[in-house]
């Protein structure tokens, strides 16, 4: 077994290279910055009067800095984990600002809203008549405005309701089976089910939406403090509207990869078929999603996989949309995959990379890991502990205590992540890195120690929105309309 220390990778930004998405924007500008990038970015906002009033006024207050976390009496506060918010105008950090006027603003009526709970004992029947409601406000904004992003703000009397409803049980069986972090989205599972619907039917009308709950303008003791909610939000913002705020850093300007996760999820009825999807990015986090063909799990087998067609159908149609959005084909192209391979999916794999001349392929397993390290005093593993049992098979600790943190900023014990090379062009080692990087391309939360690369964090969130589709109902390419 051998043990090393992966460093915390760098961030590009727009004049430097930074670890920490926050202090890279503040200092160094957005990656896009001297690019074609979004200076200002219409927002139309929908939900209840009061509600939006409330939004907008918060939205109007992060014009300005806002001070970071204060520590609790007697106690030391790392200021680089909690820093404060630069503001959101065009002066600092993002340089860009946000604009609408009262004709964006698309109110629902308390008395609608009411309506829909009282005449409908179907939770699930009120969750889709509300959304409804959103939905055709949506729908006006895309016809009749040009709003980059469209806010849909919900009020904590309507959450009461939300979070009592469900569309589906969760099961052991789901097939993104990497563990959720205890850092996932303050969300219950049920009031998540109607964010999924939502996204999922306004995707029709090309905008992509944020949800926003009406209480982020006076968080809670349990929610992020004002400084974090304001960064989270805004970076989010800037890349739906499709700005890059950082960018992977590339050492090799000609050499061109392409990462990709492929995964699977289960129809709502929860029935034998699986679908594939796969998500593709480049070093800026562009890139497509695609949905693959539905699959028949084998008896004895609990593990699904693609034929040998299916798997070189899927990747084929990804690179052809990657090459039509990106307007380049990669040179090398890393393929991660939450179960294992089998000889049919990499014949097929390799085969339409072949087709594409891409002869530098790399094909990941990343699971769940029942091993664990120790260091000494009892403080966590360092994240980026990297041990290798061999050539093919490596730990990896992506979450753990962070030097720049100067300290572990998890509630429980951290465990690793399973890194299994199927087949490699590359070095382990290079393709660890590169798996640590990727976790810091997740464009809803700049705390960058996340646990999963971007590849397979995106399954997660493009399957559970994927399944409220209904035949003939538009599926957007944009990792933006997913997230």
């Amino acid at each position: 077994m051998k043990l090393r220390y992966i460093e915390e990778p760098s961030l590009q930004f727009g004049l430097n290279q930074h670890l920490c998405p926050k202090e890279g924007i503040v200092s160094y500008s957005p990656f896009d910055i001297n690019n074609v990038r979004p200076e200002k970015i219409v927002v139309g906002m929908v939900g209840k009067s009061e509600s939006i009033d409330t939004v907008v006024s918060w939205v109007n207050s992060c014009r300005n800095a806002i001070e970071g976390k204060q520590p609790k009496k007697g106690k030391r506060l790392n200021r680089n984990l909690f820093p404060g918010f630069c503001g959101f105008n065009s002066n600092v950090g993002f340089k860009c600002e946000v604009a609408f006027d009262d004709t964006y603003l698309r109110k629902i009526n308390n008395s609608d809203i009411q309506d829909i709970i009282k005449k409908n004992e179907s939770l699930e029947d009120v969750i889709r008549l509300i959304a409804e409601l959103y939905l055709a406000e949506i729908k006006y904004l895309s016809q009749n405005k040009s709003p980059h992003v469209v806010l849909c703000v919900i009020n904590e009397d309507l959450i009461k309701h939300l979070i009592e409803a469900t569309f589906e049980p969760q099961t052991d069986e789901e097939l993104i089976t990497i563990k959720v972090d205890e850092d996932d989205e303050d969300a219950s599972e049920k009031e998540k089910n109607f964010r999924r619907y939502l996204k999922a039917k306004a995707m029709k009308y090309n905008i992509p939406i944020q949800i926003v709950r009406e209480r982020i303008a006076e968080p809670t003791g349990e929610m992020q403090d004002p400084a974090t909610i304001a960064w989270n939000f805004f970076t989010a913002l800037y890349y739906k509207a499709s700005g890059t705020p950082w960018a992977l850093v590339r050492k090799d300007m000609s050499d061109t990869t392409c990462y990709a996760g492929v995964s699977f999820y289960k129809s709502r009825d929860k029935r034998t078929t699986q679908t594939s999807i796969a998500q593709i990015f480049n070093e800026l986090g562009k890139g497509v999603i695609l949905r693959g063909e539905e699959i028949v799990k084998p008896k004895d087998d609990n593990i699904p996989h693609l034929k040998a067609q299916q798997a070189f159908n899927l990747l084929d149609l990804s690179l052809k949309e990657y090459h039509d959005a990106i307007k380049q084909t990669p040179k090398r192209l890393v393929l991660h995959k939450t179960s294992n391979y089998n000889d049919e999916e990499v014949e097929g794999f390799k085969q339409a990379a072949k087709k594409y001349f891409i002869h530098q392929v790399d094909l990941v397993t990343i699971i769940n890991s029942d091993f664990r390290l120790y260091r000494e005093n009892d403080y966590p593993p360092l994240r980026g502990t990297h041990l290798s049992f061999d050539g093919k098979r490596h730990l990896l600790y992506t979450r753990g205590s962070v030097p720049y943190y100067e300290t572990y900023t998890g509630k429980y014990i951290p465990s690793p992540i399973d890194v299994r090379l199927y087949e490699f062009d590359e070095s382990p080692n290079l393709i660890c890195d590169e798996i640590l990087a990727l976790t810091k391309m997740n464009w809803n939360n700049t705390q960058f120690d996340r646990r999963l690369p971007i590849t397979i964090e995106c399954a997660r969130n493009v399957g559970d929105i994927l399944k409220y589709l209904d035949e003939g109902d538009v599926m957007q390419l944009k990792y933006s309309f997913y997230m």
